[in-house]
């Protein structure tokens, strides 16, 4: 594994287990293997090393890809399928979970980092979204006045069953079944939403 993959493992789990005020660099020197010097001749603060992670932990969120995608473009129950799971799959790993609760937790003291988190994928993300359904819009496709509040919407039909009771920590992580059932039901929403019968 390359040294600043490992490096940005380790740190992900050092904030994770410390918070971002208990870590520290010299905390993640030690957890990679790496020396002090190394850690700092990569990220030159704990802040650039946070922002690092997060953005490793937005890496593979396939969202952007999916909505500039021609099929997905031409039929809309396929595009918002994919996005769907997609969307699901990525907040499956516990990981990613406990990211977003200490982003959270720690947020009312480090402001910035909600807004690093946001801006590092769930931006980019919703502008896409939002993107994809103004195009079948523009196409036909579908009927969709406020872009940027279906997006919200279809968001909302995927999070709230399966993402934020795992954030307060009362829910269990859902199953396959469970899963695609939750995608399934939120395309046949929109689409009965936004269809030309909606």
């Amino acid at each position: 594994m390359p040294k600043r993959d490992a490096i940005l493992e380790a740190a992900t789990r050092v904030f994770l287990a410390h918070g971002y005020e208990g870590a520290s660099m010299d905390l993640v020197a030690k957890e990679s293997g790496a020396a002090r010097r190394t850690v700092y001749n990569q990220f030159e603060s704990k802040e650039a090393l946070f922002s690092a992670a997060v953005e490793r932990v937005w890496r593979d969120f396939p969202v952007v890809g999916i909505a500039a995608d021609k099929e997905a473009l031409g039929d809309p129950a396929v595009g918002l399928s994919r996005l769907g799971k997609a969307v699901v799959e990525f907040w499956e790993p516990p990981v990613a979970v406990a990211f977003l609760r200490m982003v959270i937790s720690e947020g009312m003291r480090f402001p910035d980092l909600p807004r690093n988190f946001f801006e590092a994928g769930k931006a980019p993300a919703m502008r896409a979204l939002i993107d994809y359904l103004q195009q079948i819009d523009e196409n036909g496709s579908l009927d969709i006045p406020d872009a940027e509040l279906a997006a919200r919407q279809f968001l909302g039909l995927l999070n709230e069953p399966l993402l934020w009771l795992r954030v307060v920590g009362v829910g269990k992580p859902p199953s396959s079944a469970e899963r695609q059932r939750v995608v399934e039901e939120a395309v046949m929403m929109m689409m009965a939403r936004y269809g030309s019968s909606g």
